[in-house]
């Protein structure tokens, strides 16, 4: 009898410590998982800010102008031709 209960006590141990090493486990990822939902919050934040600029004219026109290279119909653009 005394052989179950020591059995039985070692087993309690044991299942006690892996669902300490278990719950550390889980502690880290919950950890990590906060870390990307709080990266995802400023990457959703920054895609508001630029979502709200494109109802800005002038945003809409500086990129216009700077990445498609285009310009306003009464507008004249002059190029140095030299290269520098």
């Amino acid at each position: 009898m005394r052989i179950c209960i020591f059995c039985f006590a070692a087993y309690i141990v044991v299942s006690l410590v892996s669902l300490q090493v278990e719950i550390s486990s889980k502690r880290k990822e919950l950890t990590q998982v906060q870390q990307l939902v709080e990266e995802q919050r400023l990457a959703n934040k920054e895609t508001e800010r630029l979502l709200n600029l494109g109802d800005d004219r002038a945003y809409l026109s500086r990129i216009a102008r700077d990445k498609l290279d285009m310009g306003n119909s009464d507008e004249r653009v002059f190029r140095d031709a030299s290269g520098s």
